[in-house]
């Protein structure tokens, strides 16, 4: 099945990450007492997610369809904690973290094969990650957009070494 998505990622700095985004991030920080994840970061990955589709009438009929043809991901991980922003126009800045000790990350691909036979999944980048997000009663699944490029390659593979690292403390 085609991408959904074309995704595209950029290594940044924390004092890069656009002002209004950046003031989610601290609020949300404040309000779940994760200290200065800007001071802390060690890593910072903005990614832009174009949707290659024109949704269908039935599907936006139904609901089911994204309604912003672009959304911004930014994700950044201190030591201890992963934060993810993704603004979009239908919704505004939602931000959510956790803690990277109690992560569980899967590539996309994974799901894929999960089901195969069952449901057709479409390719993607980025990871799934399953943890107790941030203000959720239950550990749930959501998927972090990164793109199928060096920064994108180079934010999972550091997120991924901080996480064992995490679970080794």
């Amino acid at each position: 099945m085609e991408r959904l998505y074309k995704r595209g990622s950029r290594h940044c700095g924390p004092d890069e990450i656009e002002p209004g985004v950046r003031d989610a991030i601290a609020a949300h920080a404040e309000t779940q007492l994760l200290g200065d994840v800007f001071a802390n970061a060690v890593a910072c990955c903005a990614t832009v997610s174009t949707r290659l589709y024109k949704p269908t009438l039935r599907s936006r009929l139904k609901g089911l369809a994204d309604p912003d043809p672009e959304h911004h991901t930014t994700a950044l991980f201190t030591p201890h904690h992963l934060v993810v922003a993704v603004t979009r126009t239908s919704t505004g800045t939602v931000v959510l973290s956790a803690r990277l000790d109690d992560l569980a990350v899967s590539p996309h691909s994974a799901l894929a094969e999960r089901v195969a036979g069952r449901l057709r999944v479409p390719e993607d980048s980025g990871v799934n990650i399953t943890a107790p997000w941030s203000g959720r009663p239950e550990r749930g699944s959501y998927h972090v957009a990164l793109g199928d490029d060096a920064d994108g390659r180079a934010f999972l593979q550091a997120l991924r070494q901080a996480i064992t690292a995490a679970k080794t403390r």
